[in-house]
């Protein structure tokens, strides 16, 4: 493992002009890398085979808790739900600044020596032979529920048909851990660059969230508790969503891990250069999304028993439901360029890890 530690100051300098009350903290990335290093004479020729950014506008929590009983007293089914999201985001705002990240991560490349491949070449490999295409601007609803997806507009790529239909989730599951096994032994991008005569392979990801959800055991003890409160920021992020179809128990939530990446492919076999880039911890920031909180308790009806007759009794549990929901009011440009000045930091700190790797 690799530690990395960036200073932002440059950035924050250079976009001051347009993000005034904006601010990053610090930036501390890792490199997971397989050891090996490129070769002397590694191919510079370059296909970013994915770039996409997530972003978060709106969040569930909810919590069940099942009726507590002790000697014909206690307390009904609880269930406590609440509803945090952004209003004001602008999607032409947010897709011309994906579309920048993008324009300035080849207009990088290139003032580095490097050649940039494109689809065609992609096209004629066993690698993507049950591929489709998947061609920019594409901004929409994505598979892990609450995110907008945003593909620059001139990226044209190939990808799974359930990547293209924006049906492919980041869900977690049983089966979740044998996918990623199944990929590695396949070869995954290094298979892709083998085909492309060593080509370096990039595929980058983005990930801006902002919400923080779930309290403390202590707060579980009386009752259902459901919380979100705001912190944006760039990075690794699990969010969890209420599962709205199929068999599933009161209250069931489903898991999603999204992860600010920069994963790098050349080679294969024993000599194979391979690493992921990532945060070490979330990179903050401040300066665009009020610190807001909402919460939603629900203790559960309490118990009635009734007596009929002389012998029998009736006990009456009644299941209860609450919910509290508020929307938050975002500045369209602020919320855009946040998304720009927070990529830009971390894709510039995965060059310059790059280009001092292939003495560039």
């Amino acid at each position: 493992m690799k530690t990395i530690i960036y200073s932002v100051l440059t950035v924050l300098f250079l976009f001051s002009a347009f993000a005034k009350a904006q601010t990053l903290g610090e930036l501390k990335s890792k490199v997971f890398d397989s050891g090996q290093k490129p070769k002397k004479k590694a191919s510079k020729e370059v296909y970013i085979a994915n770039f996409n950014a997530l972003v978060e506008i709106y969040r569930e929590d909810v919590d069940y808790k099942a009726k507590r009983e002790f000697r014909g007293k206690g307390r009904g089914e609880a269930t406590a739900k609440a509803a945090l999201g952004l209003t004001g985001v602008d999607t032409d705002l947010m897709q011309a600044k994906v579309d920048k990240l993008y324009d300035d991560l080849i207009t990088d490349l290139k003032s580095k020596g490097y050649t940039l491949l494109n689809v065609d070449e992609a096209k004629e490999t066993k690698f993507y032979k049950k591929a489709v295409p998947l061609k920019g601007p594409i901004m929409r609803e994505s598979a892990t529920p609450g995110f907008l997806e945003i593909i620059p507009s001139s990226f044209d790529g190939l990808a799974s048909k359930k990547e293209a239909e924006g049906k492919d989730s980041k869900k977690r599951g049983f089966l979740s851990g044998f996918k990623a096994v199944g990929s590695a032994l396949s070869g995954g991008n290094n298979a892709l660059s083998k085909e492309m005569d060593d080509a370096i392979i990039l595929d980058i990801t983005l990930v801006m969230s902002w919400s923080e959800t779930g309290g403390g055991w202590l707060d579980g003890l009386a009752g259902a508790t459901a919380k979100i409160k705001t912190n944006l920021a760039l990075g690794t992020k699990s969010v969890t969503a209420p599962v709205e179809k199929g068999l599933r128990m009161k209250g069931q939530e489903s898991v999603y891990d999204l992860e600010t990446a920069f994963n790098l492919s050349q080679g294969s076999g024993l000599k194979k250069t391979v690493w992921k880039g990532y945060l070490k911890k979330p990179l903050q920031i401040s300066g665009v999304l009020e610190n807001v909180k909402v919460e939603s308790f629900n203790r559960g009806k309490a118990s009635q028993t009734y007596d009929v007759g002389n012998m029998w009794t009736v006990t009456e549990w009644t299941s209860t439901v609450s919910k509290d929901a508020k929307m938050v009011e975002v500045d369209s440009n602020k919320f855009a360029d946040a998304l720009y000045l927070s990529g830009k930091a971390f894709i510039d700190d995965q060059l310059n890890y790059m280009n001092d790797k292939y003495k560039m």
